[in-house]
């Protein structure tokens, strides 16, 4: 109840716009982490089919014109038609880390629960693809020591991957979004 009355009497009303602005992109993320996982899954239970790689690759560019629409429409709706490089990169920035969330959870339930010798058969053919590139017995032997990773490390690799590629592609995105007016700022 107190956070309600501090959010509410910011004479510029910033933190009423972070408020929505955080909560534009969680429910932005749950949608985009939901596609990613469908994605993800599609690519895991078909990685032969060309014509599902085509469609999931496909799929995958339009992700990044739906970040765009969300950017845009937020700009449109919470922004009065204008956004800053900084707010448009923090936006985008915080779907692509919210759909990473929701995303790995995707992957851990099917490296988990759904497909449990997934990453030891990747480690297998991995092994396989090194032995027929001619890696010494030492190499092998060395990469052998490693191991197979568990569904949780690689979950949180993904994770990382996700949300860096995000912070990248939100450069990109905050550069083509953002639309500032210049005659307030002159004023």
């Amino acid at each position: 109840m107190e956070n309600e009355n501090l959010t509410q009497q910011s004479p510029d009303g910033q933190a009423n716009k972070d408020n929505n602005a955080l909560n534009f992109a969680a429910n932005k993320g749950l949608i985009l982490g939901l596609a990613m996982g469908v994605i993800y899954l599609l690519e895991a239970f078909f990685p032969q089919a060309k014509l599902v790689r085509t469609i999931c690759s496909l799929a995958e560019i339009g992700l990044l014109f739906l970040v765009y629409h969300f950017v845009r429409t937020f700009r449109q709706e919470q922004m009065g038609g204008y956004i800053r490089f900084g707010k448009a990169w923090t936006l985008s920035f915080w779907i692509y880390a919210f759909a990473a969330l929701i995303a790995a959870v995707f992957q851990f339930v099917h490296m988990q629960f759904l497909q449990p010798n997934y990453l030891s058969d990747l480690f297998n053919q991995l092994m396989l693809s090194f032995e027929q590139a001619g890696l010494t017995s030492e190499q092998m032997d060395m990469f052998l020591d490693m191991g197979t990773p568990t569904a949780i490390q690689v979950t949180f690799t993904y994770i990382f991957v996700y949300i860096m590629g995000g912070a990248f592609l939100s450069l990109i995105m905050a550069a083509i979004c953002r639309k500032e007016d210049y005659l307030a700022n002159n004023q």
